[in-house]
This record gives structure tokens, C-alpha cells and sequence, in this order.
């Protein structure tokens, strides 16, 4: 072979690998490199399905909580909460965005309670139930220490349910705490003695430890009864389905740095055959690009891609497409893609679980109207869900 068919032979494959991984022109990740089947990927929000699964679009955002008393899940719904059954079928879904602020704020109690300025909002039944405070006592610190001390041991003897609250809708230098109390078929608010700092989520010394998703009081732990929520898990990434106020994500690297901080689900076994793989792509438009001085950047630019997926869930297979990011130093594109499941000890109760989509790749803002519209719009929830038998009759 002639020395100058060998330098263009050099060129031509040096503008092809160019082309490739310098432009959006799709050449290694073309259409006719991958079957067929792939034009019917449905977008998430398109309810991909197999026989007898379905991705539907949740009503509601993180923590994703379970009640294994009652084989139902919550999620965060605005300033309130919404409730599916095991099958994922919609049974309650309020935001509450009438009240001036509710618990869920901080949501530092794993239950179906939602406590507001005056009253509770019940999510624990078939119906939702609001019930205003029979009393409210110490709202002003008149207690006396012995007069405090007698009343909150009675209420706490007396109550099926003690749950206690954070101080962020207290007024500034009240420094106190709400505390509720069901005696009955009534709710009770009471607040702590002024500087009274015997809670467990003030991160001091009364308490070796603070458990996640549960304040307590020194000697006076919360009841909770059965109505405590249980946390899922992503088995891959060691995420669980919580988030915390100005916290890092929760996952066993968290855990295990911050050994005081406890979550009881940490000790359950979570391990699963289900998983999320990435099975192609291709490139839709640049992510991120340089110039000439901003090496490797210009070289090799980021790029926006429309991903193929298969989800292996139940034995079941799921196919859908969404958008990812190859970044220009990693070998694999970023998705990210989470599956929550269940504890296996609950795994036989409900086939139901959760996919989250959380790639934020910003958006661009309008300038009329000051609203963003982001660049990826299907992110959020997903349940994956048992789909509905319809009878034939």
C-alpha cells in the first residue's frame, strides 16, 4: 500500500473520530446499529408496560414511606401527603396548601400524621380526617415546672400516640417544642418548658444517638403504635427513599460516617434481582462544550443523549427511553436512575415499587413570565405497579 493511501486512510479515520466524539452527528451510536424494537421505547410518562407490570407517573415527591401494618405507601404531596394502596391505586391525595404550614416541612416523623396551626389531618384511614386540638396548653410557657411535669406525665400515660415536633413554626425566642398527644379520639398540643433541651434531634449530649424519622423526648420516647412508616431502598446505590432538610442524601456511606445518626431499616435486608440497564444510546445536542483554550472540553465536548433502558422487574422485562448526559471524562452516561424497593420481608404483601428520575440538567427561563422551563421534563417518581385486570364480563 502506497504511503499516501496510508495518510488518508490516517485523515479520513481521524475526521470520522472527529465526528463521532466532537459533533452530534451519530456514527457509532446511528440508528441502524440497534434493532428495530427500539422505536417503540416508550418515554416514561408514556406508561411503559410488560404483561403485567406498568410505570405510571406518582402523585408526590420524596420520602416514599411504607406502613406494614396497613401495606400502604405515602409520599410528600406538597405541604400534605398522598396514600396508594399495596397495587399502587390511588387512595388519598391532599396538599394541604390551604394552611400556613404543616409538619411535612420537616417531615421528622415517619407518619401518616400531619400536624398544622390548629389541628391534625388523619391519613392513616380509607378517608381523610381532620381533627382540631381539643386543648392547647403551655402555648404561652404559663407552666409552672411542676405543673408542666404532672400534666405532660398524665397526657403521655393517657395517649396511644405521642409525637413530637420540631421548633421551625415556634415564635422566634420561644424556644420550645410542639408535642401531641391522641387520648382517645382527641388530639392535644402541648408545648415544652422554655429551653427545655432533652429532645433528641438537637444533636447534644442527653442523647448518645438520634434516631432518623422519630424525635424523642428523654425518658419519654414517641408511641408511634403501628403506625410507624418504613423507609425503601435503592440496593445499587445504598440511597434510601428519605431526604433530609439541609442534610446529605441518606445511604449507608452517610450511616456508617455519621454513626450517631440511626435508621432502623439500615439493619434490614433490601437485596433484590431487579436492576436498570443501560442498553444504548445516541446524541441529541451538546451538553456542555469549550473553546479552543479549554482543553479537553473543546476536544471533546458533553452531550445530551437519548438513552434505551430495559428494566428487569418481578422476572418481568420493561423497556423505556429517557434522556442522560455523557460527560467528556466519564466512561458512562449519566442517568440518574434509582429503583426503591421494599424489604424483602414485605416483598410477598405488595408487588408495587418506585423509580426515580432526578437528572436536573437546569432549564431556560422566560423572561415574561420568570418560569423555567427545564431542558429534561419527565424527571420525578414513577411507581411501577401491577397493571389493572379488567374483566371480560
Amino acid at each position: 500500500m502506497k504511503k499516501s493511501t496510508v495518510i488518508i486512510l490516517i485523515i479520513g479515520l481521524l475526521i470520522l473520530l472527529f465526528v463521532d466524539r466532537c459533533t452530534t452527528i451519530n456514527l457509532t451510536t446511528a440508528d441502524i446499529f440497534r434493532p428495530k424494537s427500539y422505536n417503540h421505547f416508550k418515554k416514561l410518562t408514556q406508561k411503559p408496560q410488560s404483561e403485567n407490570f406498568e410505570i405510571v407517573p406518582a402523585l408526590g415527591t420524596f420520602p416514599i414511606l411504607y406502613n406494614s401494618a396497613k401495606n400502604e405507601f405515602y409520599l410528600r404531596n406538597g405541604q400534605g401527603l398522598t396514600k396508594y394502596d399495596a397495587s399502587g391505586n390511588l387512595m388519598i391525595s391532599n396538599d394541604l396548601n390551604k394552611e400556613k404550614y404543616t409538619s411535612i416541612f420537616d417531615f421528622a416523623n415517619f407518619v401518616p400524621y400531619v400536624f398544622a396551626e390548629n389541628g391534625v389531618y388523619d391519613f392513616s384511614g380509607n378517608r381523610l380526617i381532620y381533627s382540631k386540638f381539643s386543648k392547647i396548653l403551655n402555648s404561652k410557657n404559663e407552666l409552672s415546672d411542676k405543673e408542666f411535669k404532672s400534666i405532660f406525665e398524665e397526657n403521655y400515660g393517657q395517649s396511644n400516640l405521642v409525637i413530637y415536633d420540631t421548633d421551625r413554626k415556634v415564635e422566634y425566642g420561644r424556644n420550645c417544642f410542639p408535642m401531641y398527644f391522641q387520648r382517645g379520639e382527641n388530639w392535644i398540643l402541648m408545648f415544652s418548658q422554655k429551653d427545655d433541651y432533652r429532645f433528641s434531634h438537637q444533636g447534644n449530649e442527653v442523647f448518645e444517638s438520634d434516631t432518623i424519622g422519630q424525635i424523642d423526648f428523654k425518658g419519654f420516647p414517641a408511641k408511634f403504635s403501628n403506625q410507624r412508616l418504613t423507609v425503601l431502598k435503592d440496593v445499587k446505590t445504598g440511597l434510601y427513599s428519605i431526604n433530609q432538610l439541609g442534610k446529605e442524601k441518606i445511604d449507608d456511606d452517610y450511616l456508617n460516617k455519621y454513626y450517631t445518626q440511626i435508621l432502623k431499616e439500615k439493619k434490614l435486608d433490601y437485596q433484590t434481582d431487579d436492576k436498570i440497564k443501560l442498553l444504548s444510546r445516541k446524541k441529541d445536542d451538546y451538553y456542555e462544550t469549550g473553546n479552543p483554550f479549554s482543553l479537553p472540553k473543546w476536544v471533546t465536548p458533553s452531550f445530551i443523549n437519548t438513552a434505551y433502558y430495559r428494566l428487569i422487574y418481578q422476572n418481568e422485562k420493561l423497556f423505556f427511553k429517557a434522556k442522560a448526559v455523557k460527560m467528556y471524562d466519564s466512561p458512562t452516561a449519566q442517568n440518574d436512575l434509582y429503583l426503591y424497593e421494599l424489604p424483602k420481608q414485605f416483598r410477598t404483601k405488595s408487588k408495587l415499587a418506585f423509580l426515580d428520575y432526578g437528572l436536573d440538567l437546569g432549564g431556560y427561563m422566560d423572561m415574561t413570565s420568570g418560569e423555567i422551563d427545564p431542558i429534561v421534563k419527565n424527571t420525578g417518581l414513577y411507581l411501577i405497579k401491577p397493571k389493572k385486570i379488567y374483566s371480560s364480563k
